[in-house]
């Protein structure tokens, strides 16, 4: 079961919150050296990490903690001030803590932040004031009504940003969850249809085989139609699916991730350099995710289409068989026609794999006798297994068919540059049920020596070992 996007940003939120409480907390340690402030080091500091990690335990299933979390980090930038007898610069930390709430994806989370801004703000500010030598808010002798009206709007302007980033980051989650449940709907319903559509196929294969047997053409025709008014009803299915996949939300974040990263400088001028990084890193860690789940999705498209692929050469081989009125008796068939076909059918599929195809077949090539349709699914195995093996290796891609007559026989041969096999599986690959390939039932090449067999013919493969690619030889009586 997949983990909710809210839940998936609120765990990586605590992630990087687990590494900047405690660098925190030695932040403060190592301020205390400067002024002797070990006890409000160790004391403060411990305090805001109980406080944070107890709310947690206590409450797992209440995002309490996070707002809990917010005023630490008010509190920190509140005692760095005090350790650092009112260094200007530890004001800063109060835009850092704004920063880090944004991967929360919260807006409200800045409140919490703010209103311990303004309240340490205006409480130290006016002590010092009264002549309380020890506060240390400020290096100035002074903190006027006017510089604090102006500390707090400008804190206010940069939290309102903090809070708007956060804001737009979860629209952008929302819409981003939405699209992939729209994107799984789509993959199942689509995967559904093959399933409802391959049931349907088997069932009508049956009765067009059956057709066939009994010499009724005119129904089986009838079948073969329907199949293909299904095919091309799936087709739509692929269509909505693609027309998503257009939409690359990825590329639009990287974009926007690289003009943050143009204008880090610009922008770290503005908010400070580690606000700026963090934003960075959230866009960064989105478009790296999107592209994650574009390349599984585009993965699902491409098994579909090979589905289809599958079904239509299935449906090729039986309008031929149909329109050919082909009888249970064994007819005169010329063998390079029939790769010829085989070749037309699988044409697509080589060509878009750039593979080489060599036919060495004599003008004169003796005729055989046998079944067209039977004989063409050989070679459609045959091919597609020389294929498959092909698109495993990389290098030379070539297909060589040659055809020649020995005595009373006619030999054809077929050699590919695919990935070959050691000799310990040789004697298994005509077996029923043994395959090499993940998923297969092992049925192709048991079929295709139950046929040539039928054919009084015989069919064996070799391969010189692993990665020397196979020889497929086929002998049929003249």
């Amino acid at each position: 079961m997949k983990t909710p996007p809210h839940n998936q940003v609120k765990k990586r939120s605590d992630r990087i919150i687990n590494y900047f409480l405690p660098a925190y907390f030695l932040g403060g340690l190592i301020f205390a050296y400067f002024y002797d402030t070990w006890l409000i080091a160790i004391g403060v500091g411990s305090l805001s990490l109980a406080a944070y990690y107890l709310a947690k335990v206590l409450l797992p299933d209440s995002d309490l903690y996070q707002y809990i979390l917010s005023a630490i980090l008010g509190v920190f930038m509140a005692q760095y001030i005090y350790q650092m007898h009112g260094l200007f610069e530890m004001h800063f930390f109060a835009f850092i803590g704004s920063a880090i709430l944004i991967t929360y994806q919260k807006w409200k989370l800045q409140i919490p932040i703010l209103i311990i801004v303004a309240v340490h703000h205006a409480v130290f500010g006016y002590l010092q004031d009264l002549g309380f030598t020890k506060v240390y808010f400020t290096q100035l002798d002074y903190f006027t009504l006017q510089a604090f009206i102006i500390h707090i709007l400008l804190t206010a302007i940069i939290i309102f940003i903090s809070g708007l980033w956060a804001y737009q980051l979860k629209k952008y989650s929302e819409l981003e969850a939405r699209q992939t449940r729209e994107m799984e709907k789509l993959q199942d319903e689509a995967l559904m249809a093959v399933q409802v559509q391959k049931e349907q196929l088997e069932r009508h294969v049956a009765v067009l085989d059956k057709a066939v047997a009994q010499g009724k053409f005119e129904i089986a025709s009838d079948v073969a139609h329907d199949i293909g008014n299904a095919v091309v009803g799936f087709g739509t299915y692929l269509s909505r699916i693609q027309r998503l996949l257009e939409q690359d939300n990825s590329l639009t974040l990287d974009n926007l991730a690289r003009y943050f990263e143009e204008m880090k400088s610009a922008i770290s001028s503005v908010i400070g350099e580690p606000k700026a990084a963090a934003v960075i890193e959230v866009l960064r860690g989105m478009a790296d995710s999107e592209k994650d789940k574009q390349i599984e999705i585009n993965g699902a498209v491409t098994k579909q289409i090979d589905i289809i692929a599958g079904i239509e050469e299935i449906l090729h081989i039986q309008q031929q068989y149909i329109q050919g009125h082909e009888k249970q008796e064994r007819k005169a068939v010329n063998l390079r026609n029939i790769v010829n076909d085989t070749m037309a059918l699988l044409f697509g599929t080589i060509d878009k794999m750039a593979i080489a195809i060599h036919l060495e077949f004599p003008d004169e090539l003796p005729l055989i006798r046998g079944d067209r349709t039977k004989l063409m699914q050989v070679m459609l195995n045959v091919l597609k297994n020389s294929i498959e093996s092909i698109g495993l290796q990389g290098g030379e891609k070539k297909i060589a068919l040659r055809a020649h007559a020995l005595a009373d026989r006619l030999v054809l041969e077929i050699r590919d540059s695919g990935t070959g096999f050691d000799g310990a599986i040789a004697g298994e690959l005509f077996k029923q049920g043994f395959t090499t390939k993940p998923g297969g039932a092992g049925m192709a090449l048991y079929n295709c020596r139950s046929i040539v067999g039928s054919h009084a013919g015989t069919i064996a493969m070799t391969s010189d070992g692993s990665g020397m690619g196979a020889m497929t030889t086929i002998t049929f009586t003249i």
